[in-house]
C-alpha cells in the first residue's frame, strides 16, 4: 500500500507548501511517509487555501 502523500514529488519538494520547501526529516517520517499525511499542518493550510478560492470564485 502506497502512503505516501500525492503533493510530495519524486526531489522530496512539497508542492501544498507555497514556497515548494522540503520537508525536515520529522515531518516526512511523521506525515509525508505516512498515513498520517492527512493531519499535515501544510496539506490542511493548502486545503484551506484551495477552499477559500473556490469560494471567492463563486461569489
Amino acid at each position: 500500500m502506497d502512503c505516501k502523500c500525492m503533493y510530495l514529488s519524486e526531489q522530496a519538494v512539497c508542492n501544498a507548501s507555497i514556497s515548494h520547501m522540503v520537508p525536515k526529516l520529522f515531518d516526512y517520517d511523521a506525515y509525508c511517509n505516512s498515513e498520517e499525511h492527512y493531519r499535515c499542518p501544510i496539506l490542511l493550510a493548502y486545503t484551506l487555501r484551495d477552499g477559500y478560492r473556490e469560494l471567492m470564485k463563486a461569489s
